[in-house]
C-alpha cells in the first residue's frame, strides 16, 4: 500500500488518541477534521462502550463510523447502529461464576450502557457486549486468567497490565475493521490503524499500515510498519499529518 491511497484510519483511544489527561487536543481534533475533509474515514476503534465514547464523538463532530467494545458494537455512522455481537448467555454466567468466586472487580457494557461491580439482571446478561475485570492485585488477575483462558467461546485480551477483557469468540477490533470495510467497500490494504496495547494486536494484523504509539507494548511495535510519537506528544495527529495529509 502507498500512503496516498489510505481511505480509512482506525484509531484506538486510551493511550493512543487521548493524552494522559484523557483529552483530545485542539491540534489533534483539527488534524482529524482535515483528514475527513480529504475524504478519509476516521474511525474510533476502542474497547470503550458508546456511553464513554459519546463525549469525544460530540467534541470531534465528524459523523464517522465507530468500532466500540473491541468490535462487539459497530456503528456505520456516529448515530447509525450496524452490528452488535453479544456474549452468549451461558458464557456470561460462566464468566460471572468465576468473577464472584474469586471476588475480582468487574465492569462491562450491555445494550443499556455500562455496569461495574453490581449484579446484572437476566435481561442485561442476554445483551452483554463485553465484560472486563480489573485489579492491581497481580495474584488475583493470575487466578482469573488461569480459568478464563479455557473459556472456549470467549475472546480474551487486555488493554493494560491490570485488566482482562472478554468478548464473544472471534470478536475483536480486527473483526470490527473488516466488517466496516465490507460495508464501506474499502479494501483492508487501504487502511491505517493506530494503537498501543494488547487489544490492538489483531487489528494490526489486518490493517494495511499499522502504526504503534511510542508508548505501545513491544509486541505491537514489532508488527507495526511505523512507530509514532508518544500519545502525550500528539503522536497520532503528527503521524497523520506527516504520513498521509502531506502525501495528498
Amino acid at each position: 500500500m502507498t500512503l496516498n491511497t489510505v481511505k480509512l484510519i482506525a484509531i484506538d483511544m486510551d493511550g493512543t488518541l487521548l493524552n494522559a489527561a484523557h483529552e483530545i487536543t485542539p491540534f489533534t481534533a483539527q488534524t482529524l477534521k482535515k483528514a475527513v475533509e480529504a475524504g478519509i474515514y476516521i474511525v474510533l476503534a476502542t474497547g470503550r462502550g458508546m456511553t464513554s465514547i459519546r463525549p469525544y464523538e460530540q467534541q470531534l463532530q465528524l459523523q464517522q463510523p465507530i468500532i466500540a467494545a473491541n468490535g462487539a458494537d459497530i456503528y456505520y455512522e456516529a448515530n447509525i447502529e450496524g452490528i452488535k455481537n453479544y456474549i452468549a448467555f451461558d458464557d456470561v454466567q460462566r464468566i460471572f461464576e468465576v468473577i464472584n468466586r474469586i471476588n475480582i472487580p468487574f465492569w462491562g457494557f450491555t445494550d443499556q450502557g455500562e455496569f461495574a461491580d453490581r449484579e446484572l439482571s437476566e435481561e442485561e446478561q442476554m445483551k452483554c457486549l463485553k465484560i472486563g475485570v480489573q485489579s492491581e492485585n497481580e495474584q488475583l488477575l493470575k487466578s482469573f486468567y488461569e480459568e478464563a483462558q479455557f473459556f472456549e467461546n470467549i475472546e480474551l485480551t487486555t488493554s493494560g497490565i491490570t485488566n482482562y477483557e472478554m468478548n464473544k469468540k472471534g470478536i475483536s477490533k480486527a473483526f470490527g475493521l473488516s466488517e466496516l470495510c465490507k460495508q464501506l467497500q474499502i479494501p483492508l490494504e487501504n487502511t491505517m490503524c493506530f494503537g498501543d496495547s494488547g487489544n490492538d494486536i489483531q487489528m494490526f494484523k489486518v490493517a494495511g499500515f499499522p502504526v504503534a504509539m511510542g508508548n505501545a507494548i513491544e509486541e505491537l511495535k514489532e508488527i507495526a510498519q511505523k512507530t509514532a510519537l508518544h500519545h502525550d506528544d500528539e503522536g497520532v495527529a503528527k503521524a497523520i499529518q506527516h504520513l498521509v495529509l502531506n502525501k495528498i
